[in-house]
């Protein structure tokens, strides 16, 4: 068989749309199509079924936006639609659709048509012995209809122009890696702001370009776009450690900004975009440029307005990548004067300190300015959103195209009316590794499965919150243990009175050391023991947890519940008697041996705590 478990084939280098549509389909069970004996892929859609559509549905199918209408004849399904990606929707519809259905797939007529047309996730690349994250994480992106990702390239790809990048990377990442605390120690332990410092991405090394080209071939074949990130003129780090000269700070023994006065700064990221063009061969680069804190320090730069350097960069890259037929996308805060609620100032605004002694000093130039003097064709990545409402016109009645970056749907305030002033739809961010337990701590499974609702459907409103986190709860867990309910297992219903704070992982590995409290034991009749971890954060939190949001009083944000929303795919968290329950399930490796004991064992030197244990079961 061609099907390996997930949509991705053992070997996919050149295969057509009708296989890849054939393993998404593969998995509903023949027995389980009940009388549909037939699929057929239709690339337009008869004035028959647009006269149904209009009719049954009061909708007219629009092409070119990677809609599909699913429509059963007798014994056979229809599926039309005029793009890869739509037909990929639709055969994964037709999936879902058995799994809520206890494998029935009904009669009748769907139609679905996406509200945005950027629909995607920002990733760092995977590490070279970790692929399969990827492709867990793209196909889970299909299966919830997105049609973008974002990866940040940096250090993680094979330069063959300049190897000693690579070479500089693993070292720099070594360094940034020695402890858990060692990244944020190195931000923060200067006089001047730093850049954060993304020493995951590629896992600390790089990937052949070889293997970039399979990870990009894999998204393409499949209808999604790969926008590449190149990290530039700020986080330039990966270009700085093995070209200290070319640094915009020099007293900095981890330089993370390039000075743009400086022509040879442009010699070496132009050689490196090449390398990337190359490889990914995108409509679309993403040219980073946040954070830029280290404004007009050297002897070159001295003295300039932080807006004509800031807008100059960014001139000299669109022109270059519009020589390619490639448009800009960046991150856009140092474009506004983003000012917040109680007067903070953020982004491109200008930053002022007094010190003891009276003096003001410019700690961070204005950079605002620079939006009238940048290009109007530029992809505006608004991760400022959240902060003020406001800040989505600057961009917008400028002409200039809007996408939200660290997009966070279920702390979303005013979709619809945003949407509706031309905002083209968002992506989450992870800023850690690929695997599923950073995703989900990080709540991004959860902003991806409460956003495709956002994204798709025109009747969301904001009184959904509570009714549509049970929903994407249910839908996660669903969708990590479907396999898994159907085999032999354990089910285990538990919480805890411990309580520790949120930790976001970002520049901070996972300590999942440091959050077990404790194991479950198992123990069989023939004396071997099955040992179950219990992590905090990952399948068990606080039993005092918050299923409401509020908007924050500083901010255009709704607050929610972190340590919640963290648990969300290992568990399905579940309100009994007024606390919070976690519940998980647990693979029984003996289904066929008498279990005589299950017993508690928590883990030594840690805050006093209690596990409260509603359910535990065993499932044959």
């Amino acid at each position: 068989s061609i099907f390996t478990g997930r949509e991705g084939l053992s070997s996919d280098v050149a295969l057509s749309d009708d296989i890849i549509l054939q393993s998404i389909l593969s998995r509903i069970p023949v027995s389980e199509k009940g009388l549909f004996q037939k699929i057929n892929f239709i690339n337009e859609v008869s004035s028959v079924v647009n006269e149904k559509l209009s009719l049954d549905l009061n909708v007219t199918y629009t092409y070119g936006k990677e809609a599909f209408c699913i429509y059963t004849v007798n014994d056979e399904i229809n599926i039309c639609a005029d793009s890869v990606p739509g037909k990929i929707y639709a055969a994964y519809s037709l999936l879902q659709q058995s799994y809520a259905y206890n494998g029935k797939i009904n009669k009748g007529i769907m139609y679905a048509e996406p509200q945005c047309k950027f629909r995607g996730l920002k990733v760092y690349m995977p590490a070279p012995d970790d692929l399969d994250s990827f492709y867990k994480t793209v196909d889970m992106l299909l299966y919830y209809r997105y049609n973008k990702i974002i990866i940040e390239v940096g250090g993680a790809m094979e330069y063959k122009r300049h190897p000693e990048i690579n070479e500089a990377w693993i070292t720099y990442c070594e360094d940034m890696g020695q402890y858990p605390d060692r990244a944020n120690e190195v931000q923060h332990m200067f006089a001047w702001d730093k850049n954060s410092i993304h020493f995951e991405n590629g896992g600390g090394k790089y990937l052949t370009q070889e293997t970039v080209r399979e990870l990009v071939g894999y998204c393409k074949r499949r209808g999604m776009e790969v926008i590449p990130e190149v990290p530039s003129l700020s986080h330039a780090d990966y270009l700085l450690m093995p070209h200290p000269e070319l640094a915009e700070r020099q007293n900095d023994p981890y330089p993370d900004v390039y000075c743009p006065s400086n022509p040879e700064s442009y010699n070496l990221l132009f050689d490196v975009m090449d390398e990337v063009i190359d490889v990914f061969d995108p409509s679309v680069v993403h040219i980073g440029h946040d954070e830029y804190y280290s404004i007009g320090i050297c002897d070159r730069c001295k003295g300039k307005d932080g807006a004509e350097i800031y807008a100059g960069d960014i001139q000299k890259i669109v022109d270059y990548l519009k020589e390619r037929n490639i448009r800009t996308m960046l991150w856009s805060e140092k474009l506004i004067n983003a000012i917040g609620k109680a007067g903070q100032p953020y982004g491109g605004s200008e930053y002022r300190y007094r010190s003891l002694d009276g003096q003001v000093t410019i700690r961070r130039p204005a950079t605002y300015r620079s939006i009238d003097m940048v290009p109007r064709d530029i992809i505006a990545h608004h991760w400022y959103w959240g902060i003020r409402e406001g800040f989505d016109d600057e961009y917008l009645k400028r002409g200039i195209e809007l996408v939200y970056g660290n997009f966070s749907p279920h702390r979303f305030l005013d979709w619809n009316r945003r949407l509706q002033a031309r905002a083209q739809g968002g992506s989450p961010s992870h800023w850690s590794s690929l695997c599923e337990d950073t995703l989900q701590r990080n709540g991004v499974l959860l902003e991806l499965v409460y956003g495709a609702y956002l994204f798709w459907c025109s009747n969301y409103n904001e009184e959904m919150y509570e009714s549509l986190l049970k929903q994407s709860f249910y839908e996660l867990y669903m969708y990590k243990n479907r396999d898994m309910l159907k085999k032999s297992h354990f089910e285990i219903t538990h919480t805890t009175d411990l309580n520790r704070k949120y930790v976001y992982i970002s520049s901070l590995p996972m300590q999942k050391e440091k959050d077990t409290v404790g194991n479950y034991l198992i123990t069989y009749e023939d004396g071997s023991v099955l040992e179950i971890p219990i992590v905090y954060g990952l399948n068990i939190s606080n039993r005092e947890r918050s299923w409401t949001r509020s908007l924050g009083s500083q901010t255009d944000a709704y607050q929610t519940d972190s340590l919640l929303i963290e648990t969300s795919y290992t568990t399905l968290p579940l309100q009994i008697d007024k606390s919070t329950y976690f519940k998980f399930v647990v693979a029984n490796p003996y289904p066929d041996k008498k279990i005589i004991s299950f017993t508690v064992q928590k883990k030594d030197g840690i805050e006093d705590f209690n596990i409260y244990i509603s359910s535990f079961k065993m499932n044959s």
